[in-house]
């Protein structure tokens, strides 16, 4: 379960667009951030995507992926002309197929093939209604969904909502937000013949007239499980809270959010935008990486906290002309790994929750002074940051990280309800950790 933001320079502080996501995915599920070159391909390529393997293009463009450690795709990324996407599970009466693109192969390359985010629209358009959507997206336990997009550059943002091969987009006017719930009703700009068709077809709505994209193609029963509307909800309430004057410290708030209740703590029921797993049938997803992005005509800047928990987690800077992963950055994968940086936070992560009000408050007074003078620094720099900017910034997140961790075994510990500390030990022992 996911939750995507966007806001147009309408509503924004400086006159940029801003955007961000969480990736709520099973809780021991390593994202990798991973930056790929501009490429030129011969013709006649083929790639390789999850399950399909489809023709590639003469030439794709650098990115930047927030990417599960087993798949082809992403879950959110940026490409260098200032395009950024990310996508949602949607849980629908139309059932995926076994085989397909899946969202975040759809994802990634609309981001290798275009330049702009109506570009990118046009790509996942196209690639849907050529080879569909389908094939398993959940890591150890299968979960096949349909997806929305959100897709934004400097000057436009775009949200699209799938079903099968089927299709509708709304161009966004100043902030919208996706999440695991069909936002668009009757309100979309333009939407793929047969949509509303085989929606009156098969009775979900009797006429055009009567058509509601979400009313007529929800699973209501998984929908509502996924806790997509109150999150939606919320995240909308805190767009529009500061209409007008947002920026990049409030979008990395929204993605903090645990529903403006100061006592909650993660064995409580309910969704919330900071996604935090607690058993393995309602709550199994957890936000494993977040990501925002400053979007520019002129300059571009990224973020990301390359770890899960992003109310715990420092964000740094990312994807800069000719930059690379910061010196020191690991990429982990099925195990607890000593040098994954996505692994060594989760440690960390997975201690605090048996301290989890006094580790916040030890830890996120130091994340608000660094990222306050971090942000302020690269974003008025002027010019393209370096390498070294990126590993300077990247060892202080890691640094505090490190430092909160050593602090925790003297925190008070007040144990979380049994239920919660039996599925957490069990995925404790599952990963070696």
């Amino acid at each position: 379960m996911c939750d995507t933001i966007v806001a147009l320079g309408s509503v924004t502080k400086t006159g940029i667009t801003l955007f961000g996501k969480n990736s709520d995915r099973e809780p021991d599920e390593v994202q990798n951030i991973k930056i790929y070159p501009r490429q030129k391909h011969k013709r006649g390529e083929k790639v390789k995507c999850t399950y399909l393997t489809i023709p590639q293009v003469t030439e794709t463009a650098r990115i930047m992926l927030c990417q599960p450690f087993w798949m082809f795709g992403a879950e959110m990324g940026a490409n260098e002309h200032g395009v950024a996407i990310g996508n949602e599970a949607l849980f629908t009466r139309e059932k995926p197929d076994t085989t397909g693109l899946t969202g975040m192969d759809l994802l990634r390359l609309a981001l290798e093939r275009s330049r702009t985010a109506k570009e990118a629209l046009e790509v996942i358009i196209e690639l849907l209604e050529k080879y569909g959507q389908g094939g398993n997206c959940g890591y150890r336990q299968k979960l096949l969904y349909m997806n929305s997009f959100l897709i934004a550059d400097s000057g436009e943002a775009y949200v699209l909502e799938t079903v099968k091969s089927w299709w509708a987009w709304k161009q966004i006017k100043d902030f919208w937000s996706i999440s695991n719930i069909i936002s668009l009703e009757n309100d979309f700009d333009v939407c793929s013949p047969g949509l509303i068709e085989n929606a009156v077809k098969k009775g979900y709505c009797k006429s055009e007239a009567d058509f509601s994209f979400r009313k007529c193609y929800s699973d209501k029963i998984m929908t509502w499980g996924a806790r997509g509307a109150p999150r939606q909800t919320r995240s909308r309430e805190m767009l529009s809270q500061k209409n007008g004057a947002l920026t990049t410290v409030d979008f990395m708030a929204i993605l903090r959010d645990h529903g403006g209740n100061a006592d909650w703590t993660p064995d409580k029921s309910g969704g919330t935008i900071c996604m935090h797993a607690a058993d393995k049938l309602i709550r199994r997803s957890q936000s494993v990486c977040s990501m925002v992005a400053n979007i520019g005509k002129k300059a571009q800047f990224y973020y990301t906290t390359g770890a899960a928990n992003p109310c715990m987690s420092p964000y740094y800077p990312i994807l800069f002309p000719d930059t690379v992963n910061p010196a020191g950055y690991v990429e982990g994968d099925t195990d607890y790994d000593t040098k994954s940086f996505w692994w060594e936070c989760e440690r960390f992560h997975r201690q605090a929750l048996w301290h989890f009000r006094d580790a916040l408050k030890a830890i996120q007074p130091q994340i608000k002074k660094y990222e306050n003078g971090m942000i302020s620094s690269v974003e008025n720099a002027g010019v393209p940051l370096n390498q070294k900017t990126i590993d300077k910034y990247f060892t202080e997140a890691r640094t505090i990280i490190r430092k909160w961790g050593k602090r925790l075994d003297s925190l008070p510990v007040k144990k979380p309800k049994w239920l919660f500390r039996r599925y957490w030990q069990s995925y404790n022992k599952l990963n070696r950790l």
